[in-house]
């Protein structure tokens, strides 16, 4: 049985996007305002042409003083991520993703805590923890 060769552009999607620190869970801090619905991170996901790729991204852990939603939005790709350092010539584009947000039962002040997961069509799952300074 002869083997085919990795398309090109699975094989940088692969190098960017499935590395060991994938497997980590990432873990953020993030600010809002009590009873403010706030953007607190982007889940995006794209191809070496900066073209948006499907990501499918799921709550596992609501937070206990609010609530949190998954939107779709455009955003621009920042010079480098959390998880996968320089975004080198895609830095700038503007693409399609989500947006997780976040809203504090009014006049909630303090620490609140979400989890959320992403999974791509060709890589592992990706679990995020945000804790919130809600002010």
């Amino acid at each position: 049985m002869q083997m085919q060769p990795i398309p090109f552009v699975y094989a940088i999607i692969s190098v960017m996007f499935l590395s060991p620190a994938l497997a980590e869970d990432l873990k953020l801090t993030r600010d809002a305002q009590s009873g403010v619905e706030s953007r607190i991170a982007y889940a995006r996901l794209w191809d070496r042409g900066c073209n948006s790729l499907p990501l499918v991204v799921t709550i596992t852990r609501n937070p206990a003083n609010g609530t949190a939603s998954v939107v779709q939005g455009t955003s621009v790709i920042p010079a480098s991520t959390p998880t996968s350092g320089s975004t080198g010539a895609c830095a700038g584009k503007t693409i399609m993703g989500n947006e997780i947000m976040y809203r504090s039962k009014p006049g909630f002040r303090g620490i609140d805590t979400l989890s959320y997961d992403n999974v791509s069509g060709s890589g592992p799952r990706q679990s995020t923890t945000i804790t919130i300074n809600v002010k």
